[in-house]
């Protein structure tokens, strides 16, 4: 499906899912080189930057924090020319979503400056990587939970969600730093495809990126040394209830030796007999029982 946006003789075609005739049409009204068209209907392994004498295409992983429906990053294709910008994208996204609703907007304002699709291009991963940064904070948000939840006694439970935003971050990680090189490249190219576009303009889109990286470097930090805490908590507790039950062995085996040697079906067992041998044995194994409680108190084992 493709919706056009059009600004005087700057049009912006956010596609969703093109088949063959869509992408047909796309090179037709955009003029697109031939080797840009191969690929753009599936979603492909590598991010890349490729540029020719008038446009650019790049295509780039973003990653998600909250869905459970989907396994891999979500993927964008642009393509950007003097006149236009093209973005393949094969689910929703919101940042595109709220790129279209400030389009009218953008335009207006940057009238003056002659824009182009690689203006557009750099607006549009501006606010996607601004996007990048409120699921940063939801991942910061869900760790705050987390380290409240491991302290209140709930660190067996704390386990699964741990792992849960690990396996979220490493995703983060490698959709972002896979990034690096065809930004990288992008930044080269713009400027000889582009001929107004500000420098200024690429190196904030640069410094939104590496913020994204510090960021993502620092919630990394967090999430290991939360998981290590709960680790270190769930050992404690682990080890104090085998201190526990080492302690109860340790005291119920005497007892259960005393009460087996007792037991033996023997002539002349001692005590046995007796008037009171069962009280007299009975207090014995309380006594010692007793002993060995206020020995470990005086141990400090209890």
């Amino acid at each position: 499906m493709i919706t056009r946006h059009d600004s005087g003789s700057l049009v912006w075609y956010d596609v969703l899912s093109p088949d063959t005739d869509e992408i047909r049409t796309l090179a037709e009204e955009c003029t697109l080189p031939p080797e840009y068209l191969t690929d753009l209907t599936s979603v492909t392994p590598n991010v890349t930057t490729t540029a020719s004498k008038n446009a650019v295409k790049m295509v780039l992983d973003f990653p998600f924090v909250k869905r459970t429906d989907l396994t891999r990053p979500h993927q964008v294709k642009f393509i950007a020319t003097k006149k236009a910008l093209v973005t393949i994208r094969f689910e929703d996204i919101q940042s595109i979503d709220n790129f279209a609703s400030d389009f009218e907007v953008h335009t207006l304002l940057h009238k003056k400056d002659r824009l182009t699709g690689g203006h557009l291009l750099i607006s549009l991963l501006l606010l996607m990587y601004r996007g990048l940064d409120d699921k940063l904070d939801y991942l910061t948000e869900r760790l705050a939970v987390i380290d409240n939840e491991i302290f209140t006694g709930h660190e067996r439970e704390m386990v699964k969600e741990i792992a849960e935003i690990g396996r979220r971050l490493v995703m983060f990680r490698q959709a972002v730093e896979a990034q690096g090189s065809a930004l990288g490249m992008l930044y080269s190219a713009l400027p000889n495809i582009f001929k107004t576009l500000a420098q200024e303009q690429v190196v904030i889109l640069n410094e939104q990126y590496m913020h994204i990286n510090r960021r993502l470097a620092r919630t990394t930090l967090a999430l290991q040394e939360l998981r290590e805490t709960n680790n270190s908590l769930i050992t404690t507790k682990q080890n104090e209830i085998m201190k526990t039950l080492t302690i109860m062995a340790f005291v119920t085996f005497p007892l259960s030796l005393v009460s087996s040697i007792f037991g033996m079906n023997t002539i002349a067992t001692p005590i046995i007999g007796t008037p009171g041998d069962f009280w007299i044995i009975l207090a014995f194994m309380l006594t010692g029982f007793v002993s060995f409680f206020i020995f470990f108190w005086y141990k400090k084992w209890l």
